[in-house]
């Protein structure tokens, strides 16, 4: 849908390897792409957050395996948020179902593509009392061990990896601003952390002109134990990055219950005003070739 532009780079194909156990008896263990979703509606009236992940599959041996993971946040204070995330969930998940097979694909190139299209038709939507409709919108594809990323807005993609926790995505708020003008001697660190706007959104889906996105060109290369969770802010406002990487890491909380563990933590810390409140988890890990798929 969104265009299928050649990528030449190679990726390695699926390994097989063998491990023996103590009984003598081998085990023969394969890579696998492992995806969690969990919402929840917090304390508001509406669900305005829409989210997608392909299931879990095995690396194929003889052709690329993609997986797709979007979480969408449609914007409370504008007409039909909810709608405008479900939209953009619909959109790209169509256009990547377009093109999922394709023997080579140009993923940034997709993502950029995809945000443009879905900007103008969320753009287009009937207005109520002059109001537009937005959702922000965090995106990956994982082609094999490769990491794609894409966003929009303020929710967020995190990489879980050697028991520490990486941000690798921007806030796409006036806070930026802010922090350019303390980095230009404008204003104070003071000045900005009080800043009311703070965190009012400068980039979203739905402005009809979007220009502000991020998007690896580079593929980001799993290792095996790689957690990578994307989520809308309904996690990131409740929650703070440590105590999201001792859910994730923590042994009591078993591997299938990891993002709902996270969902239900947050709506617990907060449970007189918590915002809908989505994760996505992709899991690179080996598992035995007889395993089912969690």
């Amino acid at each position: 849908m969104f265009g299928k532009n050649k990528n030449k780079k190679s990726i390695p194909k699926r390994q097989i390897q063998a491990c023996e156990e103590p009984s003598g008896k081998v085990i023969r263990k394969v890579p696998q792409i492992t995806t969690l979703a969990r919402t929840a509606v917090g304390n508001r009236d509406y669900q305005q957050d829409a989210l997608y992940v392909t299931p879990s599959k095995i690396l194929a041996s003889n052709k690329k395996t993609r997986v797709l993971a979007l979480v969408c946040d449609g914007m409370g204070g504008m007409a039909d948020g909810g709608r405008a995330s479900i939209t953009a969930v619909q959109m790209m998940v169509q256009g990547f179902q377009s093109v999922e097979k394709s023997p080579e694909l140009n993923i940034p190139l997709f993502f950029e593509k995809g945000i443009r299209a879905i900007d103008r038709v969320i753009y287009d939507f009937p207005r109520e009392n002059g109001r537009g409709s937005g959702t922000t919108m965090v995106a990956c594809i994982v082609e094999d061990n490769q990491l794609y990323c894409a966003s929009v807005g303020d929710s967020r993609i995190y990489i879980v990896r050697d028991h520490k926790i990486h941000k690798v995505t921007r806030d796409h708020n006036y806070g930026m601003r802010l922090e350019e003008q303390v980095k230009a001697g404008q204003i104070t660190e003071e000045e900005a952390k009080a800043h009311r706007k703070k965190e009012a959104l400068i980039s979203f889906l739905g402005m009809g002109n979007v220009s502000l996105m991020d998007i690896n060109y580079e593929p980001f290369t799993l290792r095996y134990g790689d957690m990578v969770m994307l989520c809308s802010d309904g996690v990131t406002k409740t929650l703070s990055d440590e105590q999201i990487k001792h859910i994730i890491l923590a042994d009591a909380v078993r591997p299938e219950r990891k993002a709902e563990a996270l969902v239900e933590a947050a709506t617990h810390a907060n449970s007189h005003s918590q915002d809908n409140t989505s994760v996505v988890l992709i899991h690179f890990e080996e598992v035995d070739m007889k395993r089912p798929h969690r």
